[in-house]
């Protein structure tokens, strides 16, 4: 049966539909279809992967474009800082491996409570005050983390200025995209998000191998400077990106939410009270949401799910130094990630725009979860990849849907809060998953006796005599030290309980992301066929609109996806 895109667009013309979405910039591709053979069926995917994708952008206004700039910016400030963290504490500041592992969780437990805490702020700050006071933070704090040797300076940004900017900024890019397209278009939208965020980590994985490994003295001759560490150096490049970013923020413009609710009051003393009473209306609207709690479940069971890509960032470059040499390259092990992630997203968007959001995640999600038992079983270069690899196979099909997931789940003007959630599992798994790999690491996969291998300021140098050393003779000693079968067999039974979680309480999870947030979740037990539906609401100008719309079977699409 061939798949179809649009899946509204067998629905007759709906005038209340029209004026819910009064701004539709975007124009929206001509409906195509997927399936059947030969020469056909491959055109028909080449508009689908490649055509529609690039109609988008072409009739795309401004804002969406720079939505795009501005996630491959951010994107590649993260993966740098993340992979190269816990390296940065230990090797810069003399953590061990549990302490630093500590510290990489509260950074991620921060950036979730102050998202929780922005959340509603973002609703009534707009898109463009949101992304320049984020970047602004960023780029600050981050300079700071270069040329600081104070532990306490260093901690200062780690645990308040950092995750302030991140938290504050980051949801507000997938705010910007359910407005600025129409809903058709939303899964290739953020297909090509999700792919901008992945040109920023497949380019991280290599930048980070070639400073570290390329620039083994960083860029001073002077040892005592803290350029002269590679360490330094990659997270140096993370604040070019940001201060980029923080120029091209600049150039935003605020966008009206979709659903033409009123202007917001403006004035002098009435802008402060305006926003208390939003962020209460907000709070109070989202709690008596059911797509709410069902979306909140999704979240907490998808935490150890999202832990494995956490133990990408914190435990597997520490891992990879041990237990294969100094000269590992494991950013460009990271960077298969990022390369699968590009070149199946698309192919997996394109054959799939009728399956439900929630059963792409709960589907994708058993595959990720058996990725580590491939490096648990097979602990070399080759076991490395495998785990990538097969890790990538799902992610390309559960996390891509978790941001449209997310903006189906949401209402419309409170996609902030549900934005903050959405990230909220994202940094939240690294509390646990800085002590569960500080723990392991430090247990199972222990530091040589003088460190890894650099430590900046300290003595210890990396290249010339002393690289090929570490990297060779000390090198295969400490990775016989490695147990990467006990490291990774724990890391993959915590993995695998969120697809478990997901079956048990599947029935009650499956129609979460059906609909848009406004969706009451009230079904109608008539009509022929045995097909239920369910009522959508939403207020416009003070006027409450309603119609009925089906909801198909398993073996269809998704009402309203």
């Amino acid at each position: 049966m061939p798949i179809r895109f649009h899946p509204r667009a067998s629905r007759a013309p709906d005038p209340t539909r029209a004026r819910i979405d009064q701004k539709a910039p975007a124009e929206s591709f001509p409906e195509t279809e997927i399936g059947g053979a030969g020469l056909g069926g491959w055109r028909t995917m080449w508009d689908s992967v490649v055509r529609r994708p690039l109609h988008l952008l072409k009739t795309a206004p401004r804002e969406l474009w720079l939505v795009y700039v501005l996630k491959a910016l951010d994107s590649y400030g993260y993966f740098a800082l993340s992979e190269v963290f816990t390296m940065l504490l230990s090797d810069e500041f003399g953590a061990s491996d549990t302490v630093a592992g500590a510290v990489y969780g509260g950074w991620g437990t921060a950036i979730t409570l102050y998202g929780i805490l922005t959340g509603t702020l973002i609703d009534a700050m707009g898109v463009r005050t949101s992304l320049v006071a984020s970047y602004a933070l960023q780029t600050a704090s981050r300079l700071v983390l270069v040329y600081t040797r104070s532990i306490s300076l260093a901690y200062t940004m780690i645990f308040f200025l950092q995750p302030l900017a991140s938290s504050w900024g980051a949801p507000v890019l997938t705010i910007a995209i359910k407005r600025l397209v129409r809903d058709a278009d939303r899964t290739v939208s953020f297909g090509l998000f999700y792919a901008m965020m992945n040109v920023a980590a497949l380019l991280s994985g290599f930048a980070i191998d070639a400073l570290r490994l390329g620039l083994p003295r960083g860029i001073s001759s002077d040892e005592s400077s803290p350029l002269a560490s590679p360490v330094r150096v990659v997270v140096l490049s993370t604040v070019a990106t940001s201060l980029g970013a923080l120029c091209v923020s600049w150039r935003f413009r605020d966008l009206p939410h979709r659903g033409g609710g009123g202007a917001r009051e403006t004035g002098e003393g009435g802008g402060a009270v305006t926003w208390r009473r939003d962020a209460v209306e907000n709070a109070r609207g989202v709690l008596r949401n059911r797509r709410f709690w069902q979306f909140l479940a999704m979240a907490v069971f998808t935490l150890n799910l999202k832990q494995i890509f956490r133990h990408m960032d914190a435990t597997f470059p520490k891992y990879a130094v041990r237990a294969f040499g100094c000269d590992a390259p494991f950013g460009s092990i990271y960077a298969i990630n990022p390369a699968m992630i590009i070149l199946g997203v698309p192919l997996v968007a394109a054959a799939t725009p009728n399956v439900r959001h929630f059963d792409m995640i709960f589907r994708g999600g058993w595959i990720t979860a058996i990725s580590p038992f491939l490096l648990a079983w097979h602990q070399t270069y080759g076991g490395a990849c495998a785990f990538v690899f097969v890790l990538s196979l799902g992610e390309m099909v559960w996390s891509p849907r978790w941001y449209d997931y997310t903006m189906a789940c949401a209402p419309p003007g409170k996609e902030g809060i549900f934005g903050a959630l959405a990230l909220a599992p994202v940094f939240a798994a690294k509390l646990p998953t800085g002590l569960l790999g500080g723990y392991l690491l430090q247990t199972h996969c222990p530091a040589d006796a003088g460190g890894d291998c650099h430590h900046s300021g300290r003595g210890a140098t990396v290249g010339g005599e002393v690289g090929g050393e570490v990297g060779g003779e000390v090198g295969g000693e400490v990775g016989t030290r490695c147990d990467g079968r006990a490291l990774w067999g724990t890391i993959g039974l915590v993995t695998l309980t969120s697809p478990v979680l997901i079956a048990v309480f599947h029935r009650w999870l499956r129609d979460s992301g059906d609909g848009d947030g406004e969706t009451d979740g009230e079904t109608d037990g008539g009509g022929g066929g045995g097909g239920g539906g369910f009522v959508r609401r939403a207020i416009v100008g003070g006027k409450t609109y309603e119609r009925l719309e089906r909801a198909e079977e398993d073996g269809g699409g998704t009402a309203g996806d």
